[in-house]
């Protein structure tokens, strides 16, 4: 048996929801290091850890009636602009897995997720797109799971 993950093996879901046609997933985790520069000395000392940020967007095909907003996973507008703001205010995080589904093994979690932004790409005689960015709290692949 392979164990190379291909997209085709891949299982993208949100608290626990397989995204319907999914296209592909991106996690981006980022450590910042700021440079420790001191008097009389050209060069830097160390590099001191300031910072981990995780993020992470989707590609998904659009399907009528199944809307992130139908699934709770991004707040809806309301009436007014102060219901859009409350249902901001009120909305609260997800978890995303990635999972092997031959194997069933996750392969990563991600936490504390939120959606930031979501971009419909419409063209003449596609299928229609959207691309979802996250923002989230920390990324743990199968080494920090087992």
């Amino acid at each position: 048996m392979s164990t190379i993950l291909t997209g085709a093996r891949a299982r993208f879901s949100l608290d626990g929801v397989k995204v319907g046609y999914a296209t592909g997933v991106t996690v981006r985790e980022v450590i910042t290091y700021e440079p420790v520069k001191v008097l009389d000395s050209i060069q830097v000392k160390e590099h001191a850890p300031i910072d981990y940020d995780v993020s992470m967007t989707a590609d998904m095909i659009r399907i009528v009636g199944d809307t992130l907003k139908s699934k709770g996973w991004l707040p809806k507008q309301g009436t007014s602009p102060e219901d859009h703001l409350t249902n901001i205010l009120n909305s609260g995080s997800l978890s995303a897995t990635i999972e092997d589904r031959h194997t069933n093994q996750v392969v990563m979690t991600v936490e504390g997720v939120k959606i930031s932004e979501r971009n419909t790409t419409i063209s003449a005689r596609g299928v229609v797109g959207k691309n979802v960015t996250f923002v989230a709290i920390r990324a743990r692949d199968e080494s920090d799971l087992s």
